[in-house]
């Protein structure tokens, strides 16, 4: 008593131990059994373990192929044996979409898009996408199988042809650039949570029609180059949504190597992390976001890295800042140059407000940082513009996840800057897609 404690017994009677009888599989029409029986973390046998059981239920979720993922308990006639009834409700997986809209980045933009997510009920994805804006025209094609030759081994392949205009209005650059090729990819769980990925990449670029006055150090790159690169990735994913998460943690280590051929040699290393928390613990309406992201690229075998190779932020990285609007640049001209390193970060919370839900309107708060160094151009005459200071910014945004595409609007103002930077007061995308 005076302590004010008190001692907790628990008497603890142990049940006889239970097992998976079967897991009968009802509502997928048109979705294989197989699709759903590998999302399981328990099969027919194993001990009943209620955590496999709801894992296994958000994995199921999580392939986007259902409205509805219910799992029950069902008694049979052994005391010490369980059934699991899955029941399902299949949703359409396939879109045709039509867009239009306007984003600072790409100008004014136009795209079609085919995408099949459950590709014969065999759980394969296939896209099919042209895209056509006053900065950038791209077609490409992806297709991957999940779990290539019946095992837990994700392939695919993706084709793409990409068209880049130099234009000061929309991206600062004073130059085109083309890219033609195709990846090759593979992938596969180390554990329940981290993923490891590989991948090959052929493609060639082309840097051409630099504008009257444009840089020296752009007018030199100027010819097609073929890269020839093989990659990794080591990915850590615990998102309740893949989407629109709410909760959870992301992060990525990668590294490509190019010179397996070709005529561009480099070796490139690429770090990101983004974590989110409801701040509301029930309505989870309230969401904060951190996110970071680094980068290096160096040039191999004395071959200097070339601009279409390097990192650009701004824009989307860093609001506040036009499309390649900070890091080096040439005195002279004023053309970006890009980076061989870069850091970005940012801080944001999402939040209602105090529309219907239906609405699907959210605003947000946040605040950028990063910075963007180094190249490789020969610079006797101390021509190009270049320092590592950190640029940051902060603003608020409207975010409407309207029928026909995702708005944003962001409204930044440049805290850190350099008298050489470009910036913005106003972000504006419509008609793109996550």
């Amino acid at each position: 008593k005076e302590e004010r404690t008190v001692d907790i017994e628990y008497n603890i009677a142990e049940g006889p131990r239970v097992y998976v009888n079967n897991i009968n599989i009802t509502g997928n029409s048109r979705t294989t059994d197989e699709v759903i029986r590998r999302e399981f973390r328990l099969a027919e046998g194993d001990p009943y373990n209620s955590s496999k059981i709801k894992r296994s239920k958000q994995r199921v979720e999580a392939l986007g192929y259902f409205s509805k993922v219910d799992i029950k308990n069902e008694q049979t006639d052994f005391p010490d044996r369980a059934d699991l009834a899955v029941n399902v409700e299949e949703q359409s997986t396939g879109e045709l979409t039509f867009g239009a809209g306007f984003s600072t980045q790409d100008g004014v933009l136009g795209d079609v898009s085919i995408v099949e997510r459950n590709l014969l009920g065999r759980g394969q994805y296939a896209k099919l996408n042209f895209t056509a804006a006053s900065a950038r025209k791209e077609i490409d094609f992806s297709f991957t199988e999940p779990y290539f030759l019946g095992r837990n081994l994700n392939a695919g392949f993706d084709i793409f042809h990409t068209i880049l205009t130099g234009d000061n209005y929309s991206n600062n650059l004073t130059f085109d650039s083309s890219s033609t090729g195709f990846t090759l990819r593979a992938g596969y769980p180390l554990t329940e949570y981290v993923n490891h990925t590989f991948r090959y990449t052929l493609r060639n670029d082309e840097i051409s029609n630099a504008q009257a006055g444009s840089s020296l150090f752009v007018t030199q790159q100027l010819g097609k180059r073929m890269t020839s690169s093989v990659g990794q990735s080591l990915i850590y994913n615990t998102l309740d949504n893949q989407f629109f998460p709410k909760t959870g943690t992301i992060a990525s280590i990668s590294q490509d190597l190019a010179g397996l051929g070709g005529d561009v040699d480099y070796l490139r290393h690429e770090a990101k992390l983004s974590w989110f928390t409801p701040l509301d613990e029930y309505e989870q309406e309230w969401i904060f976001r951190v996110t970071g992201k680094a980068g290096n690229i160096t040039g191999m075998n004395s071959d200097n890295v070339r601009i279409n190779d390097r990192f650009f932020i701004g824009g989307n990285i860093i609001r506040g800042f036009e499309n390649q609007g900070l890091g080096p640049r040439d005195k002279a001209t004023t053309d970006p140059l890009g980076g061989n390193n870069y850091y970005a970060g940012t801080t944001e919370v999402m939040f209602p407000l105090g529309l219907p839900n239906e609405l699907q309107v959210k605003g947000a708060v946040f605040a950028d940082v990063g910075s963007l160094f180094d190249t490789d151009d020969n610079d006797p005459a101390l021509q190009i513009q270049d320092d590592t200071s950190p640029r940051a910014s902060g603003g608020f945004g409207i975010f409407w996840r309207s029928p026909v595409g995702p708005i944003r609007i962001d409204v930044a103002k440049p805290i850190l800057s350099e008298s050489y930077d470009k910036e913005e007061l106003i972000r504006f995308n419509f008609g793109t897609r996550f």
